[in-house]
């Protein structure tokens, strides 16, 4: 039956024919099908591990301490504070299929350094070679610290001015205005009481994450994920279930717009549309896949039995979802 009307959508009118064919209204949830407990099994599964947060905070304490001691010896550089950003200090990491983590630490210089952050990247990496057996590489929007254990930290650089602005250093780009912090500060407030919604991003980026391995493709960041996810969230009393209503209202806005006009703006400071890396193809795979993924799920939470659905749930999210 699905093939037959996946044949007759094929041509101009796809778009509008699959949007209504995913319509949230469309999903016929069955309570046999309910696999509530088996996500929350798996939002667990996903995260990170007490003893890799242990040494993700030692080596964030060893960092700070080797910076501020190196940085200090340079009377005419501004004092540096730290931030822990990105992922997880939002809650929202989800560690890959390979067991890997990557984690943000952002260096503020309390003022205006007055040295090319190329020349700042160089000091970093001065500071920081040997701490690992790992090679210290200096990226364009960060210098990466490379552990053997099986994480790296991101040392991305920002000066605060005297009115308070932060700026993020890009090497050969120089600076411009972005404020992590204003970011979490938003992002806190639009998940204030809503656990769930949290869940929902970890859950749609260990998708993503799945994809990657089976296709080696690029996809949307885990950001352009998670502004989706806020926008888009559908709340339900079942993970399973939330889970497909936020991603087909997601399906419904990619659909409407298709992949040439697909936003996902910072709500702060630099106001850019986070999606605007990925080229046309790339839009094109993720589009598909995602699609196909929202019709799996669709069966899934429409299951008669619950065997079939965790099934297919398995099919979804890989071998980690059991």
């Amino acid at each position: 039956m699905w093939a037959l009307i996946l044949r007759a959508l094929v041509g101009v009118g796809v778009i509008y024919a699959v949007k209504e064919l995913f319509a949230s209204d469309e999903v016929h949830v069955t309570n046999r099908s309910d696999c509530h407990s088996k996500f929350l099994e798996f939002n667990s599964t996903i995260s990170i591990s007490q003893e890799k947060k242990s040494n993700l905070i030692s080596a964030h304490n060893t960092i700070r301490d080797k910076l501020t001691a190196y940085f200090s010896n340079f009377s005419d550089v501004p004092e540096i504070h730290f931030f822990i950003q990105g992922s997880y200090k939002m809650g929202t990491m989800v560690e890959n299929m390979n067991r890997f983590s990557d984690v943000d630490l952002g260096i503020y210089f309390q003022g205006y350094p007055h040295i090319d952050i190329g020349i700042i990247q160089w000091h970093i990496k001065e500071a920081l070679t040997g701490h690992t057996s790992r090679e210290v590489e200096m990226r364009r929007y960060c210098v990466r610290l490379n552990y053997v254990r099986d994480f790296h930290i991101d040392l991305p650089v920002y000066y605060r001015d005297f009115y308070g602005n932060i700026y993020f250093g890009t090497k050969g780009n120089g600076w411009q205005k972005s404020d992590p912090k204003k970011f979490i500060s938003w992002f806190k407030k639009n998940i204030e009481n809503k656990p769930q919604l949290v869940r929902i991003i970890r859950y749609l980026k260990a998708w993503v994450d799945h994809q990657k391995q089976k296709t080696n493709r690029i996809y949307p960041s885990g950001l352009a994920l998670t502004l989706w996810v806020i926008e888009y969230y559908v709340e339900d009393s079942r993970d399973d279930v939330a889970f497909v209503y936020t991603c087909d209202k997601i399906l419904e806005y990619l659909d409407e717009y298709y992949h040439t006009d697909w936003k996902a703006d910072m709500p702060v400071a630099p106001y850019d549309n986070v999606l605007s890396r990925l080229t046309d193809s790339q839009k094109e795979n993720f589009y598909k896949e995602f699609k196909s993924m929202v019709k799996s799920s669709i069966e899934a939470v429409s299951s008669s039995d619950n065997f079939s659905a965790k099934y297919t749930w398995k099919q979804i999210f890989g071998y980690r979802f059991n």
